[in-house]
């Protein structure tokens, strides 16, 4: 009997236990992102349908914000948001020209580019094609993306811009597969530094998070998108983090 009686005043321990971890994260997470709020601010996710986009996008309603997503598919989410169906693959940058994305561009107090395609392959290899689809989609897009929206955001005294460079894009560095891509990437960096000289004086900031491996990583190096879209939501929400190229990639580097 006693026996019994042990058991389970131990289970009723381990139970209260379980619960008080339980309120105690639920606590710390809501503070986490009370630190993060976003409400009554629009923002414009390029590439948020999916993977790391996708992540942000998730994050950034539930910091309050009203959300437009761009991208090839209507995603299923369980947040309210406007959707902007877009090709940027098939028709390039043409798709920021049309009347509904214009409206968006206009409107919008916070960006991400989360869209880029990757291409892995050694210069000899690269094709024509290649290369003006890297310098286009992968450094030609954000930058337009950049210069339609910073008239507004001048003209409102605020505004948070945030793009998404490569893996150790920050410096010039030799890459064996995938110079065109990396090239791009790291060009972004140049942008990023510039627009948040000149422009931070009309308390616009542009950030980018340089990502690691979502897919395909080196043993011991993966990352779940949502990670990932955490440092996005930490440079959106930041106005004192400004011109900031922030890793997040479990600190791999180039053998």
């Amino acid at each position: 009997m006693h026996q019994y009686n042990d058991n389970v005043l131990q289970i009723h321990i381990d139970i209260t236990i379980h619960y008080t971890r339980f309120a105690v994260f639920t606590l710390q997470y809501s503070i986490f992102m009370e630190d993060f709020n976003l409400s009554g601010k629009r923002a414009l996710v390029i590439g948020g349908t999916s993977g790391i986009g996708f992540a942000l996008s998730s994050l950034l309603a539930e910091a309050g914000a009203a959300v437009s997503l761009a991208g090839r598919h209507m995603p299923v989410a369980d947040f309210a948001f406007s959707y902007l169906p877009c090709d940027f693959a098939h028709n390039g940058v043409a798709e920021l020209g049309r009347p509904d994305f214009a409206a968006e561009l206009e409107s919008c107090e916070l960006v991400a580019v989360c869209y880029g395609p990757f291409v892995q392959k050694p210069v000899h290899e690269t094709t024509p094609e290649d290369w003006l689809a890297v310098s286009c989609l992968d450094y030609a897009l954000p930058g337009i993306v950049v210069s339609a929206v910073l008239p507004q955001m001048m003209q409102r005294g605020e505004g948070s811009i945030l793009l998404f460079g490569g893996t150790r894009s920050e410096n010039v560095r030799v890459c064996r597969t995938n110079a065109a891509y990396h090239g791009a990437k790291t060009a972004l960096s140049v942008l990023v530094k510039s627009v948040a000289a000149e422009y931070g004086r009309y308390n616009i900031t542009c950030n980018a998070v340089l990502p690691g491996f979502t897919r395909y990583a080196p043993k011991g190096y993966e990352l779940s998108p949502e990670t990932v879209a955490r440092g996005g939501l930490f440079l959106l929400s930041r106005r004192e983090m400004n011109g900031i190229l922030l890793p997040v990639d479990r600190g791999w580097a180039p053998a």
